[in-house]
């Protein structure tokens, strides 16, 4: 244990006399960060897959019709794939993951509104997903606002038209003439400024009824991510490159004759990479918050993930290492292999903004557990049980890759074991 800690004093100490090589590295993912966020901030437009939005209907009345509409109109019919089902199938699609939202309107919806009676729209969000269903959140509530702020500027003339259409008769043309002119001065006196609304939004995701999250829309969050990733995944290169560069200067075969094991001496140095990495993640996240404002949430959640992250991280570079003889061919290969896992897994385009097909194959790529999680703790404010499989997969492949890679490693210092 003495001889690996004295390896990871060593090589830290290294590292702070010629930082220039980690710094780079570490500058990565906050330029890359700061040019997208700033690129689509300003911009305010995103491209992204269409969102699929199931909506049940069991009101039937103008109120929903008109949510219904504006959902299909304009940009909004660019942006969102509605489709119509019956409460059940609509449940039964969302258990299944099938969309990424379903509204539910109830009986009764245009009543209250007309009436001025609270009235509630349940919406039941896709646990498996992190972004889109904050999207129809915000999309909803917004559809809410309006027609809750169209009931009251036009709440006397609907009282009116309403006794009229009740009445037993057809209203004489006198009396929709002064309806029409009571009503246009109300269309002029919009200007965007509501009362506080009556309709509330009953939010809830399928896996956890009952349990809100808190929601943050920044998009950097949404960014950084997948850029920390990319920078930790080159940082935990170019620690693990001391091995290869070590081997070949000579200086391991030294260590290795004196009464240091080969498993000690790979042990230190993965441990080294580790304790480098972690303190880079730290840094990233420290700097993600103050500069870019982004919420991280739970910090045991988020220590439990990054930690997980980084074993990853650390043991896929092992692995790889083991496998590479010389310096060149890790300059050849390891930046592309890095470049191929995030891509794959949503570091370089966000996982919102790919196609289906990019989205499924995705899964199959570590680098999308790392991103999907960390999106899930600081913009889902998911639970320990939503983050469980990013847990799993990320300490598992850590583990497997370090235990494998550490294994191949000792094999080629070819010293005691």
């Amino acid at each position: 244990m003495n001889a690996i800690l004295l390896i990871v004093r060593n090589d830290m100490k290294r590292r702070l006399r010629s930082p220039v090589s980690i710094i780079c590295m570490f500058l990565i993912p906050l330029g890359l960060t700061l040019l997208v966020g700033l690129v689509f901030g300003r911009h305010g437009k995103v491209e992204l897959s269409h969102i699929k939005v199931l909506i049940a209907d069991d009101d039937r009345g103008f109120a929903a019709n008109f949510l219904k509409q504006g959902m299909k109109q304009g940009k909004l019919a660019e942006l969102i794939d509605l489709v119509e089902v019956d409460p059940a199938e609509g449940r039964s699609l969302m258990d299944r993951g099938k969309a990424s939202a379903l509204i539910e309107i109830p009986k009764g919806f245009t009543a209250n509104i007309l009436d001025r009676k609270p009235a509630e729209i349940a919406l039941v969000k896709n646990p498996q997903e992190s972004f889109l269903p904050l999207i129809v959140e915000e999309i909803t509530e917004t559809m809410a606002v309006m027609i809750d702020g169209a009931a009251q500027i036009f709440e006397e003339p609907i009282g009116e038209a309403r006794g009229m259409l009740t009445g037993g008769r057809w209203p004489e043309a006198a009396e929709l003439a002064g309806l029409l002119a009571e009503t246009k001065p109300r269309i002029a006196l919009v200007k965007g400024y509501l009362s506080d609304t009556l309709i509330s939004i009953g939010s809830e995701t399928v896996s956890a009824p009952g349990a809100e999250p808190e929601r943050t829309l920044n998009f950097f969050a949404l960014i950084m991510p997948g850029s920390i990733l990319i920078g930790l995944l080159f940082i935990s290169e170019i620690t693990m490159r001391d091995i290869l560069r070590e081997r070949e200067a000579g200086t391991l075969a030294r260590i290795l004759a004196g009464p240091v094991q080969s498993g000690r001496v790979v042990a230190g140095k993965m441990l080294s990479s580790f304790a480098i990495t972690l303190v880079a993640c730290a840094l990233l996240i420290a700097i993600g918050r103050l500069a870019f404002g982004i919420a991280w949430g739970s910090p045991l959640k988020l220590l439990a993930h990054v930690v997980g992250s980084i074993l990853l991280c650390v043991g896929l570079m092992a692995f790889f290492y083991g496998f590479i003889r010389s310096e060149r061919v890790a300059d050849a290969m390891l930046p592309v292999v890095i470049i191929v896992l995030c891509i794959f897994g949503g570091a370089m385009i966000p996982f919102e903004a790919m196609s289906p097909a990019m989205q499924r194959a995705a899964v199959f790529s570590p680098s999308f557990w790392v991103i999907d999680g960390l999106k899930r703790i600081s913009i889902e404010r998911t639970d320990w049980g939503g983050i469980a499989p990013h847990l799993a997969i990320v300490y598992g492949l850590g583990a497997l890759t370090s235990l494998a890679g550490a294994a191949k490693l000792r094999g080629k210092l070819g010293g005691r074991g």
